[in-house]
Parts: C-alpha cells; sequence; structure tokens
C-alpha cells in the first residue's frame, strides 16, 4: 500500500503505540483486499466490547490503556447488558459490571458511549460522500443507502479505523463497486416497518451479498421504513448497499443504479413474499410466548411516539413481559416529551443499551465461567421485525411470533398472538 508521510509515521511509532497498532491492523486489512492507498474518514460506529466475552471487555481496556484516542467522532454499538439499569432484564450484576468496565474504557478514549445499533436517531448522521466505518450492518447500510455515505461492513478494524482516522480504501469506498446487480420490482408496496423489514429480508435472501436496485415502491418510504428495510437486507443477505432512485444519493433514475450498463431482467416482489417472510418466522404456539418485543432496531423518536399513542390508557397483559428497546439518547427524548411515562405506565418495559438477542439471553456467546451466566428457558419471542425474528432464532435458540408492530402491541395487552393479517384488518 502507499501510504501518506503522516500515515506511515503512524505505522512507525511515532504517534505512539495504540495508532501504531491501529495502523498496522489497517495496513493489513488494505492488503487483504487490495486496497492502493488509505481514505481518511470522518464518523466511525465502533464496537462496544461484549461483557458475554471476557478477552473482549479486556481488549478494550488494552487499548484505552495504551492511550488510544478516537481521531474522529465514534459512536458505540450495543452492548450485552444495559449499563444504567441492568436490573430491568433481569441481567446477572456480574455482567453488568463487565459491560460497565468496557463502558469506563470507551470515556477515556473519546468515544460516544450510545451503545446503539441505531446511532443515527442518536445525533450520528454522516452526510454524503463521508468515508466512515462500522462494525454493525444496520448502521452500514442505512448510512450507504439512505444518507450517501461510504462504509463497508465491518468487525473490530472499525475501532482501530477511529484511532487511526483512516480507512483501506477498497468496496463500498470505491465508486465502481456503488453500482446495482439486481433489479426489483416492487408490485405491491407495503406498510410500515413490520412489512418493510420483511421485504427487506426476502429481498436480501436473493441478492446475496449484491446491490439490489428497488423500483415500483408507490410512495416515498419513511427513514423509519428505510431503517427498517435494510435491516431486513443485512439480515438474509450480505447486502450494504440497495438503491432506491431519488431517495439514495446520488441516483435519481433506475439507468443511473446501474451505471448506464443495460438493466437486468427485473424480479418481481409482492404481498405473497412478503407475507411468506411472517409465515417462516412463526413458529410457536399462540398463547405460549415469554416476551413481546418491540424496538429492532433501537427505536426512534417516532416510534416511540406510534407506541405510546397506541398503549396510552391500556395495560399489558399481567401475564406478559413487553420489552421496548431503544437507545439511551432516544429514551432521554421520550421521557422529556412525556412518551416514557406513557409506554411505562402500561407496564412495558423501556430498556436501553442493549436487546433480547445481545444480552445474557442469547445461548450461542461464551461467557467466562466466573460469571456465573446461566440464559433462562425462554420457549418464544413475538416481535414485530424480521431481523430480531431471524437472530431470536439463531442466538436465543427458541421459537418466534413475527407480526407488525401493532400487532405485537395487542398481543402484549391481550395475552394472546395478533398475527400480522389479524392486525391489519383492525
Amino acid at each position: 500500500m502507499i501510504l501518506t508521510a503522516a500515515e506511515q509515521a503512524m505505522l512507525d511509532g511515532d504517534a505512539g503505540i495504540a495508532k501504531q497498532r491501529a495502523m498496522a491492523g489497517l495496513v493489513q486489512l488494505g492488503r487483504a483486499f487490495g486496497a492502493e492507498r488509505m481514505v481518511e474518514i470522518g464518523y466511525a460506529h465502533i464496537h462496544a466490547g461484549m461483557a458475554l466475552y471476557l478477552d473482549d471487555v479486556e481488549l478494550i481496556e488494552e487499548l484505552a490503556g495504551e492511550g488510544a484516542r478516537m481521531a474522529v467522532p465514534a459512536s458505540v454499538n450495543i452492548a450485552n447488558a444495559d449499563t444504567v439499569d441492568w436490573r430491568r432484564t433481569g441481567a446477572p450484576e456480574s455482567l453488568a459490571r463487565l459491560q460497565r468496565r468496557a463502558a469506563d474504557a470507551h470515556d477515556r478514549m473519546g468515544s460516544a458511549c450510545t451503545f446503539t445499533c441505531t446511532p443515527y436517531w442518536a445525533g450520528h448522521w454522516p452526510t454524503w460522500n463521508t468515508h466512515m466505518t462500522s462494525i454493525e450492518s444496520t448502521v452500514t447500510i442505512f448510512c450507504n443507502s439512505v444518507l450517501g455515505a461510504r462504509s463497508n461492513r465491518d468487525g473490530f478494524f472499525a475501532v482501530y479505523a477511529a484511532i487511526a482516522g483512516r480507512y483501506p480504501l477498497f468496496g463500498y469506498h470505491l465508486d465502481e463497486n456503488r453500482r446495482g446487480t439486481h433489479l426489483f420490482e416492487i408490485v405491491d408496496t407495503p406498510e410500515g416497518t413490520s412489512d418493510f423489514s420483511c421485504l427487506g429480508f426476502h429481498i436480501g435472501g436473493i441478492a446475496g451479498d449484491g446491490v439490489p436496485v428497488l423500483r415500483g415502491l408507490a410512495r416515498r418510504p419513511s427513514l423509519d421504513e428505510l431503517d427498517a428495510l435494510g435491516a431486513g437486507m443485512a439480515t438474509s443477505g450480505g447486502v450494504a448497499l440497495f438503491i432506491l432512485p431519488g431517495v439514495t444519493p446520488p441516483f435519481a433514475s433506475v439507468e443511473a443504479a446501474f451505471a448506464g450498463r443495460p438493466l437486468p431482467e427485473s424480479i418481481a416482489v409482492g404481498r405473497g413474499d412478503i407475507d411468506a417472510v411472517y409465515r417462516r418466522f412463526c413458529t410457536g404456539a399462540a398463547d405460549r410466548f415469554d416476551i413481546v418485543h418491540v424496538g429492532c432496531p433501537h427505536a426512534s423518536f417516532e416510534e416511540m411516539r406510534d407506541y405510546a399513542a397506541r398503549l396510552a390508557g391500556r395495560r399489558i397483559h399481567p401475564d406478559v413481559e413487553f420489552w421496548v428497546t431503544t437507545s439511551r439518547a432516544v429514551r432521554h427524548m421520550a421521557e422529556q416529551a412525556g412518551l416514557l411515562r406513557t409506554i411505562e405506565a402500561a407496564g412495558a418495559k423501556v430498556i436501553s443499551d442493549t436487546c433480547p438477542i445481545s444480552c445474557h439471553f442469547a445461548r450461542t456467546t461464551s461467557p467466562d465461567p466466573a460469571l456465573g451466566i446461566v440464559p433462562p428457558p425462554i420457549r418464544t419471542v413475538v416481535v414485530d421485525s424480521a431481523k430480531q425474528a431471524k437472530y431470536v432464532r439463531d442466538m436465543i435458540q427458541c421459537d418466534t411470533l413475527l407480526t407488525t408492530t401493532e400487532g405485537a402491541i395487542e398481543t402484549a395487552i391481550s395475552g394472546r398472538f395478533v398475527d400480522a393479517h389479524a392486525a391489519a384488518r383492525r
């Protein structure tokens, strides 16, 4: 790779051991992917240091101890415990204390301790053509597809990029890779975030790691619907960028999305495809579920407003545990607006920093035995997101019941599952 004088100085250790370590890792990454040089980044969404892995926390602490500091604005991804009120989720205190250690290390490094998979709702909004890095697939696809920023799907290298302020120039940082590969004709426009989540899941399974271009939507989706659409694609496939002409900068037309190349044969997507995703993730018994969960990806302020409106003056069934997950920032805004009071008065638990698939419920993680973490027995989780449904099945290893947001809330109130079609008829 060709390095600038400043980059070479970092690699030589002139800027300290932490930057040297970061640059060495980034050079290794760049060489693996054939990058010719580095590019300066303007933002990073980085790894939290997951408390379910003791070594993970110790690595973050080690970097902080070496004097690592964030060279660019850096938000922190979702964690394994709500470090503010861990008792709300029933998390072991040992897990919360370990997660707090990682948070303290991030504080020392200058990270913004957002602990969320939707940092854009917390004010981190990279603009068009901003080179960035992200450990979270939902952040990558939203920033690429809705904001026009440039990011790959990164792992721990996102932390190194934030420390160095650089990233190898390859993948979606290059114009030639930001072009359509598949054309999808949407023949039935979805309604609401849950439908868009299912639409995205269906498309992602076909597109794989390609760049799907969407045509035929009868209206411009809301930001929350775009968020759900991308999250679904990134879950079933390796999609990091979708193009919706007129929404995704700078593409004003389908033709522009394919850079003047002949358009591929379109793939029709209709209501039946969306319904098939709902059916795929409805395997649990309608009267035997343990948790109803909304807020995946972490809820926006507008979604919190919607939850409050649907719950106002009502009460969650006494046998139901209802989780609403969001970021600290959105939770604070909801509290200031009086929405939190309405939601919690109904009996819901509003949880920050984590979610069901990232907390102590997960059975696919490797906690240190000294923590004494034993995942609780969970039969079924009711969700309103295809992303959450997929990862609940994979990580908690239990059944799911996937419905709309309205269906999930009505399920929590009635104590019996309300499916997507029943919710649509209400």
